[in-house]
């Protein structure tokens, strides 16, 4: 068993007196923390897993004083000897992002009362928070300077632009990092400074939002966070909706502290531009490094962001070596639906199927490629709470990236599949075919094939064509 499972466990017993009934293991995200739901007798709780003792005790800490402040955080359970374990509130599935995604048809309209919420009391957290906070636990810095300015800004050149192989001159570009560290620093810094705002980072249970993952928090400005919420890639909030929700926060900014609301308005798109490149960092590392599907599936969204910003602001103009970016990111990473149709290259046509009811029919050019059996990695599909989604949901791809055979297959697939791009391209041969096959060809398959087409689009110059065979049937019922 599962070292971590055992000591969560004992925790468990510690705090409840019985063994947890059952412990699944949850899907993971951008960081090294893993979670476990462990049920109990008509209840569940959280059971967390994290080495770094800093990053644990100023969770511990910021969470009572949360609690204190009666701001909605996770209830901390217990907590293990050695501090590497605990047990928190078990808060549901639901994130804000979840209903944002289900609510986007609609324009946001149903979701807006609690887009509106969380604003507000994003402000009392960063308002009433700072007061007390103990900044001394922040971990790796207790405030928002140059240095970790920097480290985002190089985090961008070195786990993004220099991965995906987008050239730039590196000298105008320091210089462009240079001038805009020198802006951003010429803010309010007595702000709690979130850190990871986003939508993705609020539960919803019973129709009221909590809080999580504020570990990384410590004395910033303020808008570093609404930015970081507003412009999330995968929210896709429309313009006028953002401008609409930072009004509303800022309204609220201004009950509880003297701040210069047309000062923080004209900033805001500075700090959307450092925001959004930081997250390009982010994405880079987390997928073109480590390949996971919904970070990559993310760049073309965040680059998108980046157009909007370099035509409806005039910040980045100020930086010309930034600027000269877009365009070959663009090209690079173009939004579902921009690929051309009249492409001349290789198009790869990559398929995930149910081997239950057989493979797909070869195309009549080639037949030729690649079939992978995903059938030997652990099954999602066995677990109640997983049933009814598909590789293309993010706690399928959390669960399956917690897997350690995974990245080993994803690796060994990669390798192959490039060696065959690149033998393709160079005898001129047009056509290429790569299938995944699961048992129900709803989550393993799925999960790979989305993968597969998601870092060819951002390594090589090709055509990808994509069908989730199942997945299509299921949505003609």
């Amino acid at each position: 068993m599962d070292n971590r499972v055992v000591e969560l466990s004992q925790l468990f017993k510690q705090k409840y007196g019985v063994e947890p009934q059952r412990v699944s293991p949850m899907p993971l995200s951008g960081s090294d923390r893993v979670y476990f739901r462990m049920f109990g007798d008509n209840f569940s709780v959280i059971g967390a897993y994290n080495p770094s003792l800093v990053e644990n005790r100023a969770f511990f800490s910021f969470t009572k004083t949360f609690q204190g402040l009666r701001l909605p955080v996770p209830e901390l359970l217990a907590v293990s000897a050695n501090e590497k374990y605990y047990l928190q509130q078990d808060l549901g599935d639901t994130s804000l992002l979840s209903l944002i995604t289900a609510d986007s048809p609609n324009g946001f309209e149903n979701v807006k009362p609690l887009l509106i919420n969380v604003l507000e009391l994003l402000a009392e957290f960063q308002v009433r928070g700072a007061n007390v906070l103990d900044y001394s636990l922040c971990y790796p810095k207790a405030d928002f300077d140059r240095r970790s300015v920097m480290w985002d800004l190089n985090y961008f050149k070195y786990s993004f632009l220099k991965p995906a192989g987008v050239h730039f001159n590196e000298d105008e570009l320091e210089d462009d990092f240079e001038s805009l560290t020198k802006m951003l620093l010429n803010d309010d810094m007595e702000f709690f400074l979130y850190r990871d705002f986003q939508s993705r980072n609020v539960m919803v249970t019973n129709g009221k939002p909590y809080f999580i993952d504020y570990q990384g928090g410590r004395r910033g400005p303020c808008l570093y966070d609404v930015v970081s919420f507003l412009f999330q890639a995968k929210a896709g909030f429309p313009p006028m909706l953002r401008a609409e929700l930072l009004d509303v926060y800022l309204a609220k900014l201004v009950s509880l502290r003297s701040v210069d609301k047309l000062k923080l308005w004209e900033r805001f798109h500075l700090f959307a531009l450092f925001r959004v490149i930081q997250t390009l960092g982010a994405y880079g590392f987390r997928g073109l490094f480590e390949g996971k599907a919904h970070f990559i599936q993310s760049i073309p969204m965040a680059i998108d962001n980046l157009v909007w910003l370099s035509e409806n602001s005039s910040y980045l103009h100020g930086f010309p070596s930034l600027y000269s970016l877009i365009e070959p990111l663009r090209e690079k990473f173009p939004l579902a639906g921009e690929q051309n149709h009249d492409f001349a290259g290789l198009t790869i046509d990559i398929s995930s199927f149910s081997l239950k009811k057989g493979y797909p029919q070869a195309d009549a050019q080639h037949g030729g490629g690649f079939i992978f059996d995903c059938r030997f990695l652990p099954n999602p599909g066995r677990l109640p709470e997983y049933r009814n989604l598909t590789g293309l949901d993010a706690p399928i791809q959390g669960y399956l990236e917690s897997m350690p055979e995974t990245a080993q297959f994803a690796n060994r697939v990669e390798a192959i599949v490039l060696e065959a791009v690149e033998q393709y391209q160079q005898r001129g041969f047009e056509h290429l075919s790569v299938g995944f096959g699961c048992t129900g060809g709803q989550h393993r398959s799925v999960y790979f094939a989305q993968w597969l087409a998601n870092l060819l689009s951002s390594k090589v110059n090709v055509r990808v064509k994509l069908q989730h065979v199942e997945l299509e049937k299921m949505g003609d019922k």
